[in-house]
């Protein structure tokens, strides 16, 4: 069984406080399989707009993250309309899965439907586990645009790719370059020597953080 898929790992790391959320989730051994995630919970209601970059290493500590930490947080935020914090309720799928049938919510076979899919993702390979991701986030995404609501996950399996989302979901580049205050050459450039520049390596996730933000 994979370290990754039980929540008390998860547990664990939150303990040794791992910043899972903004960083690294460990060190880039082999930086060109390095996989970048976007997360994002926006409510109107309550003012909330939650909006982070990560890297992480492989498919199966990404999915993971997804599995116990992001969907747990983001399902326990929109059930409970009465928090105004965002919380993780640490626990194994078949609790969390309990939860949700419990709460009566009216998106509870959506929910119980994502974790399970997520869940059957454990056995596969590498390659067919990221792609199996990428695949459930863009129905993730669809699902959860609401007008009020949105949870969001963005994974990106290059620093082109990310380059490649922003240049091709924004009408005009003049305000692109202006949002993130780099040129869009300067950008494509600095997704090239993220590869073999040490500190880009060890910046880039914070230069998402705090020049690229909420890309949906």
């Amino acid at each position: 069984m994979c370290k990754y898929n039980n929540h008390i790992y998860w547990e664990g790391a939150l303990l040794k406080k791992k910043d899972l959320w903004k960083n690294y989730f460990t060190d880039l051994t082999a930086v060109q399989n390095a996989i970048f995630i976007n997360t994002v919970v926006i409510d109107y209601a309550r003012d909330t707009v939650d909006n982070n970059w990560a890297c992480y290493p492989d498919a199966k500590s990404l999915l993971g993250f997804i599995q116990y930490i992001y969907l747990p947080l983001a399902f326990f935020y929109t059930i409970n309309k009465e928090n105004q914090e965002l919380l993780i309720p640490i626990c194994s799928s078949n609790t969390l899965i309990e939860s949700i049938k419990e709460s009566g919510s009216d998106y509870m076979d959506i929910m119980k439907s994502a974790i399970e899919e997520l869940s059957s993702y454990w056995d596969l390979e590498d390659r067919r586990c990221i792609e199996k991701i990428k695949t459930f986030c863009t129905k993730f995404n669809t699902f959860w645009n609401k007008d009020n609501f949105i949870l969001h996950i963005g994974v990106f399996e290059s620093t082109f790719e990310i380059a490649e989302h922003l240049v091709n979901t924004r009408e005009f580049t003049e305000v692109l370059e202006e949002d993130i205050g780099l040129t869009i050459k300067q950008l494509f450039n600095m997704c090239t020597i993220f590869y073999t520049d040490k500190f880009i390596q060890k910046t880039f996730v914070k230069i998402l953080n705090n020049k690229i933000g909420c890309i949906i």
